[in-house]
């Protein structure tokens, strides 16, 4: 690789191979840790809070639903948990690029180099990735496979707002902050460490996808196969459109796309009641 001409994100690593992979471990295991805790501690901030409010007893939390426990949590502190994970994930890889290996960010993907060709290949990769998840989703439905990931967001009829802010954190925020850790850290971490291998790119393409799929293992409790094979294959999508360009922005692009529009369809369902029978 000729590396006076090559982005940075191809760049080659400041550390050793077997340093990088155990800072990469490390640090996924911060990220999602971290992550885990702020969930559990937010999770249960606001339900002490929310049950105060609404007059009940603490001690009685146990015994409801999770649809109850959904709506006491409500959207306002769903986005509060986005933005910290989020927060987590932007972060840890931002403290171990530009603090600890005294690298540019550029190696992350923050840079933006003939911006219109990014944004419009963020919008082909997106329609891509919403055909993958709708042909495998048509697939996985007609094996009597159904995730219900939707099922545990608190999304009700006619709560506009409560919506809106979900939305921000679904469709801007998650795509933020997960494209940096999972593409431009992990994925470009392992690229870069791959070199011109062909085995080592595919390695590189494999793992962050499947770390990507298995980090929403629990958004879901029933069909969660049909929630982590579409993103695998998503997150194999976004990884070449980082790879392309050594740019983020066609895959926090594509990732904006895929969750926002499926997040509108979910809407339309929930805001009419009968339209989406199998919900």
């Amino acid at each position: 690789m000729n590396t006076l001409n090559a982005p940075a994100s191809r760049l080659p690593l400041p550390a050793s191979p077997r340093a990088t992979i155990g800072a990469l471990v490390a640090d996924l295991l911060i990220a999602l840790g971290a992550a885990l805790a702020l969930s559990a501690a937010v999770v249960g901030a606001m339900l002490v809070l929310r049950a105060a409010q609404a007059g009940i007893d603490p001690s009685a939390l146990g015994q409801l639903s999770a649809r109850e426990i959904t709506r006491l949590i409500g959207a306002d502190g769903m986005l509060a948990l986005l933005v910290l994970q989020n927060l987590v994930f932007i972060g840890v890889a931002v403290v171990r690029v530009r603090v600890l290996r005294r690298e540019p960010l550029a190696v992350l993907g923050f840079s933006a180099p003939q911006p219109l060709r990014l944004v419009a290949l963020g919008v082909g990769l997106g329609l891509l990735a919403l055909f993958l998840n709708g042909i495998v989703g048509v697939l996985f439905i007609s094996f009597g496979v159904r995730q219900n990931q939707a099922a545990l967001y608190p999304l009700f009829p006619g709560d506009y707002a409560g919506q809106a802010l979900f939305f921000l954190g679904a469709a801007v925020l998650a795509p933020i902050g997960e494209e940096v850790l999972f593409r431009g850290y992990l994925f470009g971490s392992l690229r870069r460490l791959a070199k011109e291998s062909r085995a080592g790119i595919a390695v590189a393409y494999g793992v962050s996808a499947l770390v990507f799929a298995l980090s929403h293992s629990l958004a879901a409790t029933e069909g969660l196969i049909g929630l982590l094979v579409p993103s695998f294959l998503i997150g194999l999508v976004f990884a070449w459109g980082f790879d392309r360009t050594g740019s983020l922005i066609p895959a926090i692009i594509a990732h904006a796309i895929n969750n926002g529009v499926a997040f509108l369809a979910l809407l339309t369902c929930i805001n009419n009641p009968g339209m989406c029978p199998q919900m």
